[in-house]
């Protein structure tokens, strides 16, 4: 009895800290934006110590910080910090395609193409939150297949961080810039389908990077 209760507790933290990170990444609070645990309690119904407890987990993967005494508040990540983080994330994943263009295999890749499928078909009319789900998964699925799971968690811890307190990068704040991404992941598979490694790393690098061209231009 003591151990079903025990697994129920943590069944009730792990499903608050899902609807809490969902809700992070999604970009329903702002950056900086206090995290009290009273309305926290309220809005998602949950009891203090289950609060607590998630708070701690996503703090300790950086989605949050916790400020002596005054509380917990959305991470928000300077303009250096976010190019520091560009700048890794670029480097990581430009290998990790590397090995998965050497590793992945076709059903794989039929996969990824089914998800990139999926997203053109509801580009056009569906809510942005779907289409940013639909733009995780293929990049967790990609980075899956490069054959070194440590990577592929690191990339997706990454990737992450910058997203609490955002709607999405400067590329994604248009449908040009999200027709643009897709087109991305539309040659990412010719390329997958090529064993194209380079092909693959230099497009990477310019997917990454691309919400600079969509970012405002200093006065």
């Amino acid at each position: 009895m003591g151990a079903s209760a025990a697994e129920a507790q943590i069944d009730t933290e792990s499903s608050l800290v899902a609807r809490l990170e969902a809700d992070l990444l999604a970009g329903h609070f702002r950056p900086g934006e206090w995290l009290k645990q009273a309305d926290i309690e309220s809005a998602y119904g949950a009891n203090r110590f289950d609060v607590r407890m998630a708070l701690l987990d996503l703090k300790a993967r950086q989605l949050i910080e916790h400020v002596r005494n005054r509380g917990f508040r959305v991470i928000s990540l300077s303009e250096r910090e976010r190019e520091e983080l560009t700048e890794t994330r670029t480097i990581l994943e430009s290998a990790a395609v590397r090995m998965a263009a050497q590793k992945i295999s076709k059903e794989a890749v039929d996969e990824l193409a089914a998800i990139v499928d999926e997203f053109e078909a509801k580009m056009a009319d569906s809510d942005l939150d779907v289409l940013r789900g639909l733009n995780a998964l293929f990049h967790d699925k990609l980075y899956e297949n490069c054959g070194n799971a440590v990577l592929a968690r690191e990339i997706k811890a990454l990737r992450q961080r910058g997203l609490p307190g955002s709607r999405g990068t400067w590329s994604w704040r248009t449908l040009t810039g999200i027709r643009s991404s897709h087109q991305d992941h539309v040659e990412m598979i010719r390329l997958l389908r090529k064993r194209d490694s380079e092909g693959l790393a230099q497009l990477v690098d310019h997917h990454l990077n691309r919400w600079r061209d969509y970012a405002p231009k200093p006065a």
